[in-house]
């Protein structure tokens, strides 16, 4: 029985056809690996805008929550960590659903250590513009406020949000940005972690570093791919490569 993580969706951010392909592989994911499923751990952005108001959710995604739904009644624990996408996540997934929400960071005690695991926005040093933005994003009083608009407003307005944030993080020096998740990484490695997990670049990693391991489950846009841990090991796969 193994832990498995996955982040970045970006559910409802893509054309139809590549939206029916994210949920199909899913779904294969699913039924692939049901039998050694001991935990599901969302590392974020699964979804490319999700708010809730009191009596409304976005129906984009109701043959995910279907799919959470199917596994979580088979026994599968599921943990969801938000990220930048989906930071205004409500009680919705946790009472109506079961799924255990969490905010920026997960802790997993294992026999062979303790595990943090987190999406990871604004962990770049060279970040700090979007950590300051992320507190207004969260803050109570705005939420509050945002709620105020027609729904069909406020889901227009951001998912158009999400479109410029997709592409302005496309436009930054790729390795630069990538190697201050690396140090951020090491940094958390040289504490009590055997092994930091994050997601949040689209980038698929693995990483040994002496006896621990820094890992990015990359995407489920165009890599698809997640990390599978158990007995102390990780691997890092793709349903690309077995399909």
């Amino acid at each position: 029985m193994a832990v498995y993580f996955l982040s970045d969706f970006h559910l409802g951010g893509s054309e139809p056809a590549q939206e029916t392909r994210k949920l199909g592989l899913f779904e294969e994911f699913i039924a692939r690996h049901r039998d050694d499923l001991e935990h599901l751990v969302l590392l974020g952005d699964l979804f490319d805008f999700w708010f809730e108001y009191r009596h409304l959710i976005p129906k984009r995604n109701l043959q995910l929550l279907f799919l959470l739904r199917d596994l979580l009644a088979s026994g599968v624990p599921i943990t969801y960590v938000t990220g930048n996408h989906d930071h205004w996540i409500g009680d919705f997934l946790s009472t109506e659903l079961g799924i255990e929400v969490v905010g920026d960071r997960l802790e997993l005690e294992t026999p062979a250590g303790k595990i943090l695991a987190m999406h990871g926005d604004g962990l770049a040093r060279s970040d700090w513009k979007y950590r300051l933005l992320k507190k207004v994003l969260r803050n109570r009083v705005c939420i509050a406020l945002y709620k105020l608009l027609p729904p069909s407003l406020a889901y227009w307005l951001a998912h158009g949000a999400a479109r410029s944030s997709r592409n302005h993080t496309a436009k930054r020096p790729r390795e630069q940005f990538l190697e201050e998740y690396r140090e951020f990484g090491r940094e958390v490695l040289r504490g009590d972690y055997f092994a930091f997990i994050c997601g949040h670049t689209h980038h698929p990693e693995m990483l040994r570093i002496g006896e621990r391991y820094f890992l990015n489950s990359g995407d489920w846009l165009g890599h698809f791919t997640y990390v599978r841990y158990a007995d102390g090991e990780f691997q890092l796969q793709s349903m690309l490569d077995e399909t």
